[in-house]
C-alpha cells in the first residue's frame, strides 16, 4: 500500500517574481537532440569518414553554435508572476510575450523529459482555456522548483483550499494500470503495424528471393511504420496507470519521458472510442477524451486533433468503468441506436450496416467504421453548432451527413447518410437538446474554446446553432 506523501508548506502568495530565468542547463536539455541528428548525419557521410578531422570540427562547430544560440535563447527568455497573471517573455531576434492569466489556467502538471530526469529537471505543463500545448509551457526548472511554482499558481489560480486540500490528500490508489504486455500485444495487432509488417516482408522476399531489385532503401518508411507504433505505444504509455484526486481523474506513463496529466471534472467535450477489428475480436478498445485547452494547433507544429489519451488500450469492463467516471449515468448499451437506411449501401457498400446514431438526456452518440470502428459520444451542453451536408450522390439517393460539432480534439461525431427528412429532424432535435442542457447543466463557467473548421465534403444545405436561442421555433 503506498503511503501518504508528506504534508508540503503552501507557498507564500505575497512575494512576487520578476525577470526570473529558467534553469541555466535549459540550452542543453532542449538542444542536445540537434547535435545527435548531426553527429549521425556526419557518421552517413562516406567523406567525413574518410577525413576525421573535417569530421570533429564540424561536430564541434554544431556543439558550439547550438550552445550559443541555445545561451542567447536562455538570456532573453524570463518569466515573472503578476497579480492576476504569469508572464513569460523570450526571443531575442524576435520578441515574444505570453501572458497567461491565472483564471484560465485548467490544470498544472509536472512533467520531466527523459534528459531533464536525468538532470532532476522537470517542466511545467499549464492546461490554458482557449491556447494550444505550447502556450502553457514553461521548461525546465529543477524538480523541487516546478513543484514549489505549480503549488504557487495553484493557489493564484484556485484559493488557499486548492493547496491546502493537495498537501493533505494522501497519494491516490491506482483505478488501474495497463500492462505492457497488453500495450505490445495491442500495437504488434494494430492495423499499420500488421500492414506495414506484411509490405515489409514482401519488399525483403521480392529483392532478395525473387530478384525483383526493388531495393531494400524502399523498405525504410514500412521499416518506421513497424518501429515508430511500438516505440510511441509501448514506451511513451509504459507504465500508463489510471488514479482519482481531487481535482479528477490523473493519468501517469512514460519509461523515460514521465508525463502526468489531470482532468478536471466538466471540463470533457467529447469522447472517441476506438476499436480496430481484431481489436474487437479480442474485446479491446482505445478510449480518447475532448478537453478544452489540451488540443494542439497547427502553430504548435502537433497534431491539430490530438486530445488526451484516458485509456490507451483496454478490455470492455474497464472501459466502461472508466466512462462511467467521467460521465457519470452514462451507460451506452441503453442508448437506442439507428442505423443508416439500406440505399446507403451505394456509398458504403460494406461499412453502412455500422452507422448508427443514437442519444439519451446526456449524450449524442455516432458509430462508423467496419475496420476500425469509431463511437464518438459529445455531451449536449457542449455541442457548438450542428450543421447539414448534402453531396451531389447524396442528393439523387435522398441522404444527407448531419455533423455536431465539437472542439478541436479527437472527437468527430457525423451521423453519416441518414434520410435527407431524419436528418433535418436530428438537426433541430439536437440544437433543441444542447439548447436545454446548456440551461440545466450544472458545469464551470464557459471558456472559450477552438471549433474545427467546417468540413470540406458535400455542400453545406442547412444549419442550426445551439448557442443561438434565437433560432428555437
Amino acid at each position: 500500500m503506498t503511503e501518504p506523501s508528506a504534508p508540503v508548506q503552501a507557498p507564500q502568495v505575497q512575494q512576487e517574481v520578476t525577470g526570473a530565468r529558467l534553469h541555466p542547463l535549459t540550452p542543453f536539455v532542449k538542444g542536445w537532440g540537434y547535435f545527435v541528428v548531426a553527429a549521425v548525419a556526419m557518421a552517413n557521410n562516406e567523406g567525413l569518414r574518410s577525413n576525421l578531422t573535417i569530421a570533429g570540427f564540424g561536430l564541434i562547430g554544431v556543439l558550439v553554435g547550438g550552445i550559443l544560440l541555445g545561451a542567447l535563447s536562455w538570456w532573453f527568455t524570463k518569466w515573472q508572476l503578476t497579480e492576476d497573471a504569469i508572464r513569460v517573455d523570450s526571443g531575442f531576434l524576435f520578441r515574444r510575450t505570453r501572458i497567461i492569466r491565472f483564471d484560465r489556467i485548467q490544470a498544472i502538471d509536472v512533467a520531466q523529459p527523459f534528459v531533464a530526469r536525468l538532470f532532476g529537471m522537470a517542466e511545467l505543463r499549464m492546461d490554458v482555456a482557449g491556447g494550444g500545448k505550447s502556450d502553457g509551457r514553461l521548461s525546465y526548472f529543477t524538480y523541487d522548483e516546478a513543484q514549489k511554482l505549480r503549488g504557487l499558481l495553484l493557489v493564484r489560480a484556485k484559493g488557499e483550499q486548492a493547496i491546502e486540500q493537495q498537501t493533505q490528500q494522501p497519494e491516490p490508489e491506482p483505478l488501474l494500470v495497463v500492462p505492457t504486455g497488453r500495450l505490445l500485444g495491442a500495437t504488434l495487432l494494430s492495423s499499420t503495424v500488421l500492414g506495414s509488417a506484411a509490405a515489409l516482408i514482401w519488399l525483403i522476399v521480392a529483392t532478395t528471393v525473387l530478384e525483383f531489385h526493388v531495393g531494400l532503401f524502399a523498405g525504410l518508411p514500412l521499416l518506421l511504420g513497424v518501429v515508430q507504433p511500438i516505440w510511441k505505444q509501448v514506451v511513451g504509455n509504459h507504465g500508463f496507470t489510471l488514479s482519482e484526486t481531487q481535482d479528477g481523474l490523473r493519468t501517469k506513463r512514460g519509461l523515460f519521458d514521465v508525463q502526468r496529466q489531470t482532468i478536471p471534472p466538466g471540463r470533457v467535450q467529447g469522447l472517441l472510442i476506438t476499436e480496430p477489428l481484431i481489436w474487437r475480436l479480442i474485446g479491446w478498445s482505445r478510449v480518447d477524451l475532448d478537453i478544452a485547452g489540451v488540443a494542439g494547433s497547427q502553430a504548435d507544429g502537433e497534431d491539430d486533433n490530438e486530445g488526451a489519451q484516458l485509456l490507451p488500450v483496454g478490455e470492455r469492463q474497464e472501459v466502461a468503468g472508466v466512462l462511467a467516471r467521467v460521465l457519470p449515468g452514462l451507460d451506452l448499451a441503453a442508448i437506442e441506436m439507428h442505423r443508416a437506411p439500406a440505399r446507403a449501401k451505394w456509398l458504403r457498400p460494406v461499412g453502412w450496416r455500422y452507422l448508427t446514431y443514437g442519444a439519451d438526456d446526456q449524450v449524442l452518440v455516432t458509430t462508423r467504421g467496419w475496420v476500425s470502428r469509431r463511437t464518438s459520444i459529445v455531451l449536449h451542453h457542449k455541442t457548438q453548432s450542428v450543421r447539414l451536408y448534402q453531396g451531389p450522390l447524396q442528393r439523387r439517393l435522398r441522404l444527407a451527413n448531419v455533423h455536431v460539432d465539437t472542439p478541436q480534439g479527437p472527437t468527430d461525431a457525423v451521423a453519416l447518410h441518414r434520410d435527407e427528412r431524419e436528418a433535418a429532424a436530428l438537426v433541430e432535435a439536437q440544437a433543441h437538446r444542447a439548447r436545454e442542457a446548456r440551461r440545466t447543466a450544472d458545469s464551470p463557467r464557459a471558456v472559450h474554446t477552438q471549433p474545427k473548421e467546417p468540413s470540406p465534403d458535400g455542400f453545406n444545405s442547412s444549419a442550426a446553432s445551439p448557442a443561438d436561442d434565437s433560432s428555437a421555433k
